[in-house]
């Protein structure tokens, strides 16, 4: 038994350095997301428009803001 040690120590430290040799740990990268991919502003901005829809509230929210006219005489 003990002539063996050796030869399992050194399979092991084999193993071992095999080991940390090919190690590569998985770190996903998030550089070159493609074209159409949306940047985080624009999803901040996606956001705070849903936010704003939904605090509208009544019968007041579905209609369309009025134009304002060109001509210089107000209307009655």
């Amino acid at each position: 038994m003990l002539n063996m040690l050796p030869e399992i120590g050194t399979i092991s430290a084999i193993l071992a350095l095999y080991l940390i040799v090919t190690w590569k740990p998985h770190r996903p990268q998030h550089a070159g997301a493609g074209e159409g991919a949306l940047t985080v502003w624009q999803l901040i901005a996606h956001v705070e428009a849903e936010r704003q829809r939904r605090e509208r509230v009544g019968r007041h929210r579905r209609r369309e803001p009025a134009e304002h006219s060109t001509s210089d005489t107000p209307r009655r």
